[in-house]
This record gives C-alpha cells, structure tokens and sequence, in this order.
C-alpha cells in the first residue's frame, strides 16, 4: 500500500511519525502495516534512523498495550479510548474493559499558566470576581483543571478551567485522526463496516462540545429542572456570570466518592439505600427524561449526607428521541419476556443500517440466545451481561450500533456495576421493569395513539401537498433534457485500474518485442548498423525485466 499522501492530507507529518513509533513501541507493528502507515514518509524516515525497528517490551495484552499507546499519545487520545470503551459491538467486551481503565489525570500546570484563561473569560482579576480562590488545583485533567473558591457572596464553589492551547492541539490530532480515517476506509476493506470516518467524526462532536463549558453549564441546568423537586439527588448550582467558554463555575459538592463505603456511616448514609437510588435517577433519565449521564462509574458520582448521591461531570452526556426510549424498551422487555423475534427487531433498531446481510442466520442466533442464556442471565438479574452478550452478536454480523445507543447501553452496564459496588446482591431487574412497562403501555394509551394518529395525517397531507410540485418538476426536467439518472456500479473503478495496468504491460511486451526484431533486422543485414542493433538488444532486455519486476510485484499484493 502506498501511503505517501497521507502527511500531505492531514498536514502533521511529525505528529504521524510520532504516533507510528509509538504504536510500534506498544507492539503494533502488525497493525500499523495492515493500515499502510508503514509506507508513509515519516515511518520511512524512522525505519532508517533504526527508531521503529527494534522489538517492543510489550504488556501481556492487546487491550493494555493499546491503553498504554493511548495515554502516550496525549488528550485527544486518552478521549478518543474513552469513546472507543463505549464501543462493545466494534472492538469487543475484553477491549472495551479495558479502555475504561484510562484515566484522564496530568500533572497540574501552575496557576500563573491558567490565570490569563481566567480573566479573558471573566473579565476580570480573581480577586474582583471572587472572595477567595486557591489556587492550589483540587483536580487536573488533560483538558482542564479545577479550583476551590468562595464567591463574593459567601458560596462555596468548584471552578472548572481549561488548559491553554488545548483546543488547538486536539483539533491538530482529529485532522490527523480523519487523514487516517480515511484512508482506511479506501484501502483496508476488513475495516470498512466500521464507518472510520463516520466514527471520527462522531467524536469529533463529542470533544468539540466537551471543550465548550457553555453546553455543560446549559446541560447541568437541565439536570437540576429534571431533580429540582428530588432530594435524593443534588445538582449544583452554576453561576453564569462566573462562567463562560472556558471557565464553569458551581456549586462545591461536600461529599465522598461513591464506593468510599468505610465512611458512608459519618454521613447517616445506608450503601444498599444510596444504590437504589442511584438506579432509579439513571432509569429516570433515561425512560422519563431522554438524557443521561452517559459515564456513571464511581468517580463521577459522590455521597453527600442522608443517602444524598451528586453526579459530577457533565461533560460526558447523551440524549434520546422518544423512538429510542421505545426501542430500548422493546429490548429489555423481549428479553424479560424471552421473545426471540421481538428482541431481533429491536437490536436491529439499535443499529445504523436497520439491516443485516443473512437475517435468517441472525433471527436463530438471537433465538438460541433468548433458549439457553437469556433465563440465566436474567435470573441473576445481570442486565449488563444482557446488554453485551447482544452487542457480541451485533458484532459478528458486522453490525454497527448507533452511537447514542452505545453510549446508553455503556452507561447502564456501568450503572449496574457500581451499584454492585455498594450492595453485591441487587437486583435491577425490578427496579428497571416498571420504567419498561411505563413506556411500552404508555404507546397504547389513547392520549399516545389519537398523538400519533394525528402525525400520521400531517405527514400524509404534507407528502399529498409536495408531490404535485415534485412530479411538476420531474416533467419539466425531462422537457428540457435536463433528467438525469445516476448509477453507481461497485467495483468499475478497481476493473478499470486493472484494465489500465493489463494494457500498459501490452504496451511494454509490443514495444519490446518491435525493438527484438527490429535489432535482429538490424544485425541480420549487416548495413554496418550493428551498434545500433545491440542498442535496441539492450533497451528491450531493460523493458522485459522491468515489466517482469512489475508483474512478481503485483502477485505480491
């Protein structure tokens, strides 16, 4: 594979290089050859400088080599892994697993590197907008940093700031990530189902919208509309004046970690109480709300007092249509109800296509899923190992889940497992089911059927009134000679290529062979021309091994 181009493509041909000697430090030489980034120019360059030939001190496995690579690589490869740890149906369970152990901690920048981002977002000094500010970092991460303050009006608060020239250089990495992305979808047809680009490009939203603590705070005062007459759950206050792009102010959350359970008693907190609370806030979210906390692992979710829970990081968030609420619902109750047929229509919904090559085959897997493993599965009320034995059959038919529909599943797996943390017998399965049932009798209800009733219609009326203009417009193309029909043929382009490559070796044989007889002529009647005769001896012999040259080459691909 020829891979000259790609530097030329994302313009970061020092970054490419770095990413390959990293990749083939953590042991993925195979995999940078089988994308082709072994015949870019900057890999060429590392080969004779002897920087990417040596044998690799590898870990023992492929998901804790790739989670090194990633943390070398820097943020935008830190998140991108966070992304992909969302992804079962595309990478595996196992990878998936780990890829969610990346962490996203930094050494801390000090404050006078930070200060300047604060006061062009604010407008201000610190100590104009603030009481107090220390400005000793409570957290670091790859794109920001948080600070504890007090404002003028005496409220504690967390500042959330960017680092400077993040953006910059993440952006620099996802052109990167698109040029390789791309070429993959061209060349590396293995891959291809994936989506590459499409994948690149979804999270290019997710980061972009991360890097705006506008949307956060906008996201954030959402939640607390959501649990603003809920107790059991607290949503911290944003101070918009004291925010901007860069800077998200809000309220401090007093609490501890949720799986700190040694100092639960302290704070009047019961740990099989605080779980269920938790899955009921992630089921509400979810079935009643339509937006999730999409990365609910002990982390980002603290205890406060009275069994209080405060989610943290909001940056990390997904959002549903109505119809993917049903769809979700039809999933979980086919596989409460073991209806093969119903759970089959439902994955598939899931899905980007909507479509599977062999349906046959795909309907009998789901069926002896739902025969031999689903009763189990339920029965130990692991909705987790539900959710991902289905995305492994999703994967082996080569089919991609929409990525709202990872990110949801993900965060239920992890809702699941860190309410195990807290109580190792819970059982969501009863907490879940009347959220299901909730949904799925609510479509039957005649307020929903007279409102989706009255969609259909003004859809028919709609479609009635376009398609008079439309064939109006498909007459007068035609008049005119201006109607056009477009055919895509899959594989011309690859036939036309050979075709080129057939008829130049032709071309090659023909020349050489004039040039055969031609000297022989030459040489046979002996004109006194024999020096020329031996020319064309050599000048053909040179066009014989060069097309011999091309064809051994050509077998080699």
């Amino acid at each position: 594979m020829m891979y000259t181009s790609l530097p030329k493509r994302v313009g970061n041909a020092v970054r490419l290089a770095e990413v390959v000697q990293i990749l083939v430090k953590h042991g993925f030489a195979d995999l940078v050859q089988r994308l082709g980034l072994h015949e870019s120019i900057p890999a060429k360059a590392l080969r004779k400088m002897r920087l990417i030939d040596d044998a690799p001190s590898a870990p023992e496995t492929i998901g804790a080599r790739l989670r090194a690579a990633l943390t070398e690589l820097g943020p935008t490869f830190v998140k991108y892994g966070q992304i992909l740890s969302t992804r079962p149906d595309l990478i595996g369970a196992d990878l998936c697993a780990e890829l969610s152990k990346l962490q996203d901690r930094v050494e801390a920048l000090p404050f006078a590197t930070m200060r300047p981002i604060v006061e062009e977002e604010l407008g201000a000094t610190t100590a104009k907008c603030f009481a107090e500010f220390d400005e000793t970092p409570v957290a670091s991460a790859s794109l920001s940093q948080v600070y504890r303050a007090r404002t003028k009006s005496g409220r504690q608060v967390a500042v959330k700031v960017q680092r400077p020239g993040v953006r910059a250089k993440i952006l620099s990495d996802v052109s990167l990530l698109f040029g390789i992305a791309e070429w993959v979808a061209e060349h590396v047809k293995e891959f291809a189902w994936m989506d590459p680009v499409g994948m690149i490009e979804e999270f290019e939203r997710s980061i972009l919208r991360e890097l705006d603590f506008t949307i956060e705070a906008r996201v954030i005062q959402r939640f607390r509309t959501i649990y603003g007459n809920d107790n059991r759950v607290f949503i911290p206050y944003v101070e918009m004046s004291l925010s901007g792009p860069r800077v998200l102010t809000m309220d401090w959350v007093d609490g501890v970690r949720v799986d700190a359970i040694d100092k639960f008693a302290e704070r009047n907190c019961d740990p099989r109480k605080v779980a269920i609370i938790g899955c009921h806030a992630s089921f509400s979210q979810v079935f009643e709300h339509q937006i999730f906390h999409a990365d609910p692992h002990p982390g980002n979710i603290l205890v406060t007092r009275n069994n209080q829970i405060a989610f943290l990081d909001y940056g990390m968030v997904g959002h549903l249509e109505r119809t993917d609420v049903h769809a979700m619902a039809d999933l979980m109750r086919s596989v409460f109800d073991q209806d093969a047929s119903r759970c089959a229509t439902a994955l598939l919904a899931f899905t980007t296509s909507g479509e599977v090559e062999d349906h046959v085959a795909f309907v009998h897997e789901i069926a002896a899923y739902i025969a031999f493993e689903a009763q189990s599965v339920v029965g130990r009320a692991d909705v987790g190992r539900a959710l991902e034995r289905a995305t492994q059959i999703l994967r082996r038919h080569k089919l991609q889940l929409a990525p709202r529909f990872s990110m949801l599943l993900k965060a239920m797996a992890t809702i699941e497992s860190t309410a195990r943390i807290l109580d190792p017998e819970i059982d969501v399965t009863p907490i879940m089911r009347p959220y299901v049932e909730k949904i799925v009798l609510g479509r039957f209800s005649p307020q929903q059927l007279a409102h989706e009733g009255q969609e259909t219609m003004a859809s028919l009326l709609r479609i009635g009134r376009q398609l008079p203009g439309e064939l109006h417009d498909l007459v007068r193309q035609a008049r005119k000679g201006k109607f056009k029909v477009q055919l895509d043929h899959e594989g011309l382009d690859h036939l036309a290529h050979v075709t080129d490559r057939a008829s130049n070796r032709i071309a090659f044989s023909v020349i050489a062979g004039s040039l055969i007889v031609g000297s022989s002529l030459l040489l046979a009647t002996n004109l006194g021309a024999r020096s020329l005769g031996y020319t064309g001896f050599v000048i053909a012999g040179a066009l014989g091994v060069m097309l011999l040259v091309s064809i051994l080459r050509s077998r080699n691909y």
